[in-house]
């Protein structure tokens, strides 16, 4: 799945990522990164593909106690956010460096991982795409599952915090790949209401 190009910079940041599932997330973000740039052809692959690997290295940084309270229904901690980001722009420096990416491509991968959370404008097309593909992993089965787990919610209560997120993606594509994950996500939890003997484990 990881282009061959990208696989020092994933064994670099992977040791970073093994705070609340990143390591998990981030594969689910590069997946959706790469549908975009399907759609998006002047979105530079060169950028967004290893700065969605390293997006979220910075979480590391963060006391392992507050981390699931620096987001979410049960935020206490929201300048967390922000931090993560700036310790993640340490960080990436420091890999891209030692893999000896040139300082230009170096400077548009940090300024996407500087700002990824805490700033909700498209500052470019490449922002807007990493932006999106960190949200779209919320949508899978997979992100779902892992949020109710992090903060002990229902399926519905999960469903309705990402109703909320929508409006926040930027491209077109990312919102049509959302809606069409949350309307088969609340599909599966509505079946029984027309198949009142379907399966709760399918």
């Amino acid at each position: 799945m990881l282009r061959k190009k990208d696989i020092p910079v994933w064994e670099a940041a992977r040791p970073f990522l093994d705070v609340r599932s990143n390591d998990e997330h981030t594969l689910f973000s590069y997946y959706w990164v790469k549908q975009l740039l399907d759609f998006y052809p002047d979105a530079d692959a060169d950028v967004v593909l290893p700065a969605i690997l390293l997006h979220d290295v910075g979480w590391k940084k963060i006391p392992i106690e507050k981390v699931l309270e620096s987001f979410g229904p049960k935020m206490k901690y929201p300048e967390l956010r922000r931090l993560h980001e700036v310790e993640g722009v340490a960080i990436a420096e420091k890999i891209l460096s030692e893999l000896g990416y040139n300082e230009h491509l170096s400077k548009q991968i940090c300024e996407i991982i500087d700002g990824h959370d805490t700033t909700k404008e498209a500052r470019s097309l490449n922002d807007s795409i990493v932006k999106d593909a960190d949200k779209l992993w919320r949508f899978t089965r997979h992100g779902n599952e892992t949020i109710q787990s992090w903060f002990d919610i229902s399926m519905a209560e999960v469903q309705e915090i990402l109703r909320k997120q929508f409006p926040g993606l930027l491209t077109d594509k990312g919102k049509l790949f959302a809606t069409q994950m949350l309307e088969i996500a609340e599909l599966k939890e509505n079946l029984t209401k027309y198949i009142p003997n379907v399966s709760a484990e399918r």
